[in-house]
């Protein structure tokens, strides 16, 4: 005690500084790991984590041990693409190995239809059997039982009996198609509770799927052969007419080989148009001569020049002329000579015309006969371009009626040849459909598996169980740990107080046992007259082995975190308050002066709680015989010396509330009550005062502004956030100084913050300090 003394020694009296008003606090909150956090969260909430974790479990392990067994028979099948090698028949037989996905998804879908299950059912009498009389679930509603499904009976559409839609329902929901991934497999499987009738009822699906799909190609092919015997006849007889009427067409206009006759007139008709241009231009040609011996200028006619005959005359002539010339210089026109070479002249020049009249009449001649050849020509082109373009339009009706025949000989003979093939693919039975594995007896059950589901039902509830702790945990608002405080309010948490029943064997740590005080002390007989709720005030000895360490030591955690926050200021005279009623501001009000006085200093408690005093019940305090307390002192009646009571702890004394006043907020506002406190600070080294929650009544907040500091009560995961901070506020505004927050009724029992500080320091130190004899408590 004495070490304890010196280590918290008070400050001297001096006189209280101004109030000041001091920002919220904004540190920051603790760093925990969230792993951490999680722990504390399930450590509280394992109860809930337990209940629900044990519903889960035990109805899982009900529901899995009350199933009967059931047994799983399995088939392989393998689908292969339809073979259009095997005929090129598959237009009419409705094979679409074109779309291999398709194909195989159709497939699928086709093993799960109602109409292959239906099958089986009546090969199999299955709507006989126990099995498929009951109901598929014990859990099932009226409403979810399947819809009423059509089906076809000799070509009436009817509706399926209830029974046997109850049967086939319970058929689908047993069966099981899987495809295997990458390949052409499938595999069908089917439960039932017997493991011969699951092998059963496998095999005769499959055998079932194979024989409806070679009966179905078999209808197909047969549908299309008759079919095409319908068209044939028809097309027969088109075929027919078409040839009749393109023979009498033909024989009408006279047209036997259409091609060659007209590739004849085409080829003649070519040829006249070329000779007609031929002679066209020869024409122009002998025209141009023609005119200029129409001129009678036959010098630069043409050939004139080339004839021999002609070339000779002119040739004599000229000779003729330069000899005639020549003597008629010397002689006379009479002589002999000269009259012979005249005569000879004239011949010549005769001769000479003569030629030129016939190379006219030639050349004259050429020209109309190259004139008439022109005209002959045009009429002969004019007539055989008449002739081919009538043989042009008769082929054009002979061609259309040609390919009318042409069209409908090549239908015919198609259809015949398609008629041919349906015949051969009706005789053939190419399945591409085979079984590759048969189903077996299964020699154990599938279902239920009991182990996986139990622990599934153990990780279910698990699961369920924690996320119903952390939704627990996320709708509790309140303060639960130091580390709510400095998070969510700002404030300094100045320490925690175990609740009563938060002791180990549900003895607790605080209220609820008595205390082992040694019978005949001075100390005994005091602490008898102190309720159990006062505790911070026993001494080691009185404690005893199985004392209340946690509380004690609590109750002195918050007094050293009180004078440690002080360093900066005085804290003379404090105000403990708290949001709302019921938190344990009273209780901590007196364990803490308790705490203050042990360490030798004067303390003073002042009850300022008009409304519902309660510190001189606590103290065991008798009420003043002529009612001196706070009251009456504030209103002259008394002065603080005559209110002062002493009380059973050493150096706690008490000024009780005295008669409860009927304005205690002006009392509490009025210049006595700051007089009171300067005389109260002068005398005692500290003054405690006990006031109404802040939330209730204004009496808080007209204490607060008057005094050095503010402790903040708050009942531990009671309390909510909101109510703190609002409380904080109106400290704020009534510029008081809050010191912390102390957070009251810590239940660790429950797990979470503090749990193992408290139950494994406290009550196996305390224990063993005890057990070993030592008188003080640990520090």
């Amino acid at each position: 005690m004495n070490q304890d003394t010196s280590l918290e020694k008070i400050q001297p009296r001096v006189e209280s500084p101004a109030v000041i008003s001091v920002p919220a606090y904004d540190q920051e909150y603790s760093e925990t790991h969230p792993l951490q956090e999680y722990w504390q969260i399930v450590q509280k909430r394992r109860w809930t984590i337990l209940s629900i974790l044990l519903v889960v479990f035990v109805t899982v392990a009900i529901g899995t041990l009350k199933q009967r067994p059931v047994y799983r028979a399995k088939v392989v099948l393998q689908i292969d693409r339809e073979n259009p090698n095997i005929l090129s028949f598959k237009d009419f037989a409705g094979l679409e190995g074109s779309d291999e996905e398709l194909y195989l998804e159709t497939s699928y879908k086709t093993l799960q239809s109602r109409t292959l299950a239906r099958g089986v059912i009546q090969k199999l009498q299955l709507d006989q059997r126990d099995e498929f009389k009951e109901e598929s679930s014990t859990f099932s509603l009226p409403w979810s039982s399947s819809p009423k499904v059509p089906s076809s009976v000799a070509g009436d559409q009817t509706v399926l009996d209830p029974k046997l839609q109850r049967v086939m329902q319970r058929f689908l929901d047993q069966l099981t198609v899987t495809p295997v991934r990458r390949s052409r497999l499938v595999e069908i499987s089917f439960d039932s509770n017997d493991p011969v009738l699951a092998a059963r009822v496998t095999n005769t699906l499959a055998s079932t799927y194979i024989e409806d799909n070679l009966k179905f190609k078999w209808e197909a092919t047969l549908k299309a052969s008759d079919l095409i015997s319908e068209q044939l006849v028809g097309l027969k007889a088109k075929l027919e007419k078409s040839e009749e009427e393109l023979q009498r067409y033909a024989k009408e206009n006279a047209i036997l080989q259409v091609d060659e006759k007209q590739n004849i007139a085409s080829q003649k008709l070519k040829q006249l148009q070329e000779e007609y241009v031929k002679g066209e231009a020869e024409l122009f040609q002998k025209q141009s001569v023609y005119d200029q011996v129409k001129g009678g200028d036959l010098s630069s006619v043409p050939g004139m020049m080339d004839n021999k005959i002609y070339q000779d005359l002119s040739s004599r002539l000229s000779d003729l002329r330069r000899e005639y010339s020549e003597l008629s210089t010397t002689f006379t026109p009479e002589y002999p000579k000269l009259k012979r070479l005249k005569s000879q002249i004239d011949e010549t020049e005769a001769s000479l015309q003569k030629e030129r009249n016939m190379l006219a009449r030639k050349i004259t001649d050429d020209y109309r006969a190259a004139e008439a050849r022109v005209k002959l020509l045009r009429v002969a082109v004019t007539g055989q371009g008449k002739e081919f373009n009538d043989i042009a339009e008769k082929s054009i009706q002979y061609n259309i009626l040609k390919r009318e025949v042409d069209t409908n000989r090549q239908i015919y003979e198609g259809l015949l040849q398609r008629l041919k093939e349906a015949g051969v693919s009706a005789g053939m039975k190419a399945n591409n459909i085979r079984v590759v594995d048969q189903a077996e007896v299964p020699p154990k059950p599938a279902k239920p598996r009991v182990v996986l589901n139990l622990a599934l039902g153990l990780i279910l509830g698990m699961g369920l169980g924690v996320g119903m702790a952390f939704f627990q945990e996320y709708l509790d608002n309140t303060l639960k740990s130091p580390d709510d405080v400095q998070r969510f309010v700002r404030l300094p948490a100045l320490g925690m107080i175990p609740a009563a029943h938060s002791g180990k064997n549900g003895k607790g740590y605080g209220y609820g046992y008595g205390y082992g005080y040694r019978h005949g002390s001075k100390k005994a007989a005091a602490t008898a007259l102190i309720p159990k709720e006062v505790a911070a005030q026993l001494s080691p000895e009185l404690v005893g082995p199985n004392g209340d360490w946690a509380l004690l030591e609590a109750y002195r955690s918050l007094r050293t975190s009180i004078l440690l926050s002080a360093s900066d200021r005085q804290l003379r005279t404090m105000v403990v308050t708290s949001a709302h009623p019921r938190e344990g501001k009273t209780t901590t009000t007196v364990n803490l002066a308790i705490t203050l006085a042990q360490l030798g200093s004067r303390v003073l408690l002042i009850d300022a709680d008009m409304r519902k005093p309660r510190v001189a019940e606590l103290l065991k305090v008798p009420a003043s015989p002529g009612g001196a307390g706070l009251s009456t002192c504030l209103t002259g009646q008394f002065t603080l010396d005559q209110s002062v009571v002493a009380t059973a702890v050493p150096n706690v004394f008490l000024v009780p509330c005295g008669p409860i006043p009927p304005n205690p907020p002006e009392l509490l506002s009025s210049k006595a009550m700051r007089q009171l406190l300067s005389d109260a600070r002068e005398k005692f080294d500290f003054v405690m005062l006990d006031s109404p929650p802040l939330l209730m009544v204004s009496d808080g907040r007209i204490l607060a502004s008057q005094a050095d500091g503010v402790i903040l009560v708050a009942h531990g995961a009671q309390t909510p956030r909101v109510a703190v901070n609002q409380a904080k506020m109106q400290l704020l505004q009534a510029n008081a100084h809050v010191v912390g927050v102390a957070l009251n009724n810590m239940d660790f029992s429950r797990g979470g913050y503090g749990k193992y500080y408290y139950r494994g320091y406290y009550s196996s130190y305390g224990q063993e300090e005890a057990q070993n004899g030592r008188t003080d408590p640990p520090s």
